[in-house]
């Protein structure tokens, strides 16, 4: 009788259609589209796979329209250099009329009110003389601005606006005056309510040069 080396051969057919399907398996899963396709499409933006890239891309093109609008309208809103710096010029003048405004105010405020102030005469003329200089000094700055010529009604505003400022410089000059004078202070009253109006004849006439400068170059 001969003997069976392996008495249960059957027992590798399991083993074997295990192996098989692995292999199938392995073949199959490689048979697929590798998964860098969907992310390389993804990065470069080929296809929409978050609503974030969607967004990004729209914003994208919202950015570029943007930038071409700025580009169209930059020119409009732009100035040349020299009404710049003609502008700058006259609102730095402004800022300096205003603090000589105060400056005086404050002066004669405190001489009318002398008795509660305690504030001497000797003290009240040299602030007024430290204003009429600073008047003068003001209105010869503005004297020295040069508006460009090719803003079609800049010059003759600008020379209301000189008037203003030599107007302010003669009323502080008269409140000085008028300080000094023997009367009861009339004159010097009189003065100041003029340099007042002076001053704010000049902020009006400064804020008309920039309405006719936005008017000339079309600006909103």
């Amino acid at each position: 009788m001969v003997s069976n080396p392996d008495p249960r051969p059957g027992r590798w057919v399991l083993p074997l259609v295990v192996l098989g399907m692995i292999l199938f398996t392995w073949v199959w899963v490689n048979r697929l589209e590798p998964p860098a396709v969907e992310i390389t499409s993804g990065a470069t933006g080929t296809t929409r796979p978050t609503t974030a890239t969607s967004a990004a891309v729209e914003d994208t093109s919202a950015g570029d329209g943007g930038t071409e609008t700025t580009e169209d309208t930059t020119p409009t809103t732009l100035l040349p250099p020299e009404i710049e710096v003609y502008l700058t010029n006259l609102a730095e003048d402004k800022t300096a009329l205003a603090a000589l405004v105060e400056e005086l105010n404050a002066v004669n405020d405190a001489w009318e009110n002398r008795d509660e102030t305690g504030v001497t005469f000797a003290e009240t003329e040299a602030g007024m003389v430290a204003a009429s200089e600073r008047a003068v000094v003001f209105s010869e700055a503005v004297e020295l601005h040069r508006p460009p010529e090719d803003v079609a009604g800049l010059t003759d505003a600008h020379q209301r606006v000189y008037e203003s400022a030599a107007a302010v410089a003669e009323a502080a000059a008269a409140a000085l005056t008028g300080l000094r004078a023997p009367d009861t202070g009339e004159d010097r009253r009189a003065a100041m309510v003029e340099f007042r109006a002076a001053a704010a004849s000049f902020e009006q006439q400064v804020d008309q040069i920039s309405e006719i400068v936005r008017q000339g170059f079309g600006a909103a």
